[in-house]
């Protein structure tokens, strides 16, 4: 994930003799710190170029990818943060509940895990339907992930350590084909790019203004609204979300109120080999003991 440092040896400037030397030289310095954001010929690639190749890049690993994980997620869910170890499996993935506000579960929490456990196992309807909606989401999330480079106008906004930020801007030439898309023509943000591997480290944007549906009629979503995404390498080339923070609020048709606030982390990930089957993942949940002081049950 990291690009390495490149340095000059001390007095290399200096043995260059020829001028045209020295400016391309001075040149590869100037871009150095966008690292593979260059050109054939050494010159720099545009923003708006580079962000489109590495978009291009990120969506066509992301649909070649089919690795399975096993992870250890948490979150806020109804003002908890709980922990969840997570497995994955062909068949879709199933979670097991280990902590609340980092308290162990008790013995009879304990047990209704288990008994949730072996329902879906033996009768994997919801997984699967699970499994579709994930499926849908992560479909959607690589369409929009296409039409970013359309949607906003980019600018190098200096490097992170090994990385290059880049910030965005609507194109205001940009039309859009659904709601969704809609959202961009209201947002500003900046991405973080690894330019070595051409993968995307991490997204933030937020809502300088509001979106309102069919001029509001359909809802509407309040400016201010954040989100943010990040990835990491996970295992040697192979890249995997680890942190997602969602911040919304607005109205829906029928003055429904939306409030989509989610803070996820995800960690200590695991190749599950292709095998596994979803009695067998549950299996490997009761009796994971990577966290075993912490999901001690209390007495």
């Amino acid at each position: 994930m990291h690009l390495p440092a490149s340095e000059t040896p001390p007095g290399f400037w200096f043995s260059i003799k020829v001028a045209g030397s020295c400016l391309l030289g001075m040149l590869a310095a100037a871009v150095l710190p966008y690292g593979g954001l260059v050109r054939a010929d050494g010159r720099p690639s545009s923003a708006d170029q580079s962000a489109r190749e590495i978009l291009r890049h990120e969506v066509e690993l992301q649909t070649q990818d089919n690795t399975l994980w096993s992870y250890r997620e948490e979150k806020q869910d109804d003002g908890k943060r709980k922990r969840l170890y997570v497995y994955q499996t062909r068949q879709g993935e199933i979670d097991r509940l280990v902590s609340v506000n980092d308290e162990p579960l008790s013995a009879a929490q304990i047990r209704a895990e288990d008994r949730r456990i072996e329902k879906l196992s033996s009768h994997p309807g919801e997984i699967r339907q699970h499994q579709k909606k994930q499926h849908e989401d992560g479909e959607q999330a690589r369409n929009l992930l296409r039409m970013f480079p359309d949607a906003f106008r980019f600018q190098y906004d200096g490097t992170q350590g090994s990385l290059v930020r880049l910030k965005f801007a609507p194109n205001p030439t940009f039309r859009p084909t659904d709601h969704a898309a809609q959202v961009f023509h209201h947002m500003t943000g900046t991405m973080l790019v690894d330019p070595q591997q051409k993968r995307l480290a991490a997204i933030n944007g937020a809502l300088n203004s509001e979106v309102k549906f069919f001029g509001g009629v359909f809802g509407h979503l309040d400016k201010g609204g954040t989100f943010a995404v990040q990835q990491q390498e996970v295992s040697p080339r192979v890249w995997e979300v680890t942190a997602m923070h969602v911040h919304m609020n607005g109205k829906a048709l029928l003055f429904k109120t939306i409030a989509v606030q989610e803070d996820e982390t995800y960690s200590d990930f695991h190749v599950v080999p292709v095998s596994t089957t979803l009695p067998q993942a549950a299996e490997l949940l009761k009796q994971d003991g990577r966290d075993l002081p912490q999901t001690q049950a209390k007495k």
